[in-house]
């Protein structure tokens, strides 16, 4: 089972043209962070962090991209788009976790499929 995950920036940056357009560690700047975790399931369900009960995150939008791809955005009154860690703790949401599980870091561009060419990380 798990409780939540901890993001750690490495390099690189994201950049969604609003704000000013200056390059982010999560983000798109204003305050909002646009990286989420995915769990999918080995029956193909996807499972984000942040839920709305993850602790610091005060705001979580949702919305469906034109390639079915379903991203978030959030605030939290801990982190922003350039800090350097970010715990995402939600003991009241745990998951039961499989070694055959696969996960991944997203970006909403990169789920979305555009507008992938200014960013750049690991």
């Amino acid at each position: 089972e798990i409780i939540g995950a901890k993001l750690v920036y490495k390099s690189g940056g994201v950049n969604c043209g609003a704000f000013g357009a200056v390059d982010s560690y999560w983000g798109c700047g204003g305050g909002q962070i646009f990286t989420e975790l995915i769990k999918q399931d080995a029956a193909g369900n996807a499972v984000f962090y942040p839920t709305s009960s993850t602790d610091t995150v005060t705001t979580v939008n949702t919305w469906d991209c034109a390639n079915g791809c379903t991203v978030k955005s959030w605030l939290s009154d801990t982190y922003n788009a350039n800090s350097n860690e970010i715990i995402l703790m939600d003991a009241s949401t745990p998951y039961v976790v499989d070694e055959s599980d696969i996960f991944s870091l997203q970006y909403s561009e990169g789920c979305c499929g555009y507008t992938t060419h200014d960013n750049a990380g690991q």
